[in-house]
């Protein structure tokens, strides 16, 4: 009975070692590593910050900043550095930093975890601060087309739209566009984007109404006058612009929303796709406006 009972309590301990140390059975802080990976985004004020935690141990942090002046929302600066999970810490070490008020250059920020699930992160400074990010997936990119013609993408644009009189509701027109240059001659290097493009766009696209852009094929008669302005800065190569989506927003907040969506890098999670047909970017622009 005594060798029967000794045998029990031997393969009792067996099981637990194995269970200790067999793959797949992590520890908490590796499931909590795989939790906070991924673009996450919180507003403070008027300013919106993107962080994007990568499997690498780094990160990467902008700020964006909107005016309800201005014609648009403006990026305020980068960072970056590594990261590592300790005791229950989200612990940020920065590197480089253009935004000294969020991330202090060459400091180490210790953030407890409070809680992270899919799409929430909580984190509480050490201040006692408790700063609420969400999870923010990216658009997944387009293949090039199948003609292998030369494209440029164009960072996302919002602009004010003109009004017609002063008591018009405010609406903001917000793109996500490439530019397709026509087909070149082999060995011809293909033009990059002249600076003054981005802001003539700006001008030509902010003098619109409501009306020139309500639906998606007024958008598209717009892009074809657009062509014609931006092609004297780019030495008349442009054939054409792919808009990937656009939105007609009417308050400030959908622009950031929708700026934020359009500035971050990386891929969507497996099995999740941001695309969009025409006829969803139709009832997108018919419902905002």
């Amino acid at each position: 009975m005594r060798h029967y009972a000794a045998k029990a309590v031997f393969l009792i301990v067996i099981v637990a070692i194995f269970q200790m140390t067999a793959p797949g059975c992590g520890s908490k802080e590796e499931k909590i590593t795989e939790k906070v990976l991924g673009n996450w985004t919180r507003s403070a004020n008027r300013n919106f910050i993107l962080l994007i935690i990568k499997s690498t141990g780094t990160w990467e942090s902008t700020v964006r900043v909107s005016d309800v002046t201005a014609k648009i929302v403006q990026s305020k600066g980068k960072a970056n550095g590594t990261w590592h999970i300790e005791d229950n810490s989200l612990v940020f070490s920065v590197m480089q930093s253009e935004i000294d008020n969020v991330w202090k250059p060459d400091s180490i920020m210790f953030n407890e975890i409070i809680r992270v699930e899919k799409g929430l992160l909580e984190l509480q400074t050490d201040a006692g601060q408790i700063h609420a990010w969400k999870r923010n997936l990216p658009q997944k990119k387009k293949a090039q087309s199948d003609d292998s013609r030369p494209v440029i993408p164009m960072d996302p644009i919002a602009v004010n739209l003109n009004k017609n009189r002063s008591a018009d509701k405010d609406r903001y027109l917000c793109l996500n566009m490439n530019i397709i240059l026509k087909e070149l001659m082999p060995g011809t290097e293909t033009p990059g984007i002249h600076p003054k493009t981005r802001d003539a766009a700006i001008v030509f696209l902010s003098s619109l109404i409501f009306d020139d852009v309500k639906d998606f094929d007024r958008v598209k008669a717009q892009k074809k006058k657009l062509i014609t302005v931006l092609n004297p800065y780019m030495e008349g190569v442009i054939e054409d612009i792919e808009i990937d989506h656009v939105l007609i927003a009417s308050t400030i907040d959908k622009v950031e929303e929708f700026m934020i969506e359009h500035t971050l890098t990386g891929e969507p999670e497996e099995g999740e796709s941001s695309e969009e047909s025409q006829e969803e970017t139709d009832d997108k622009i018919k419902n905002s406006g």
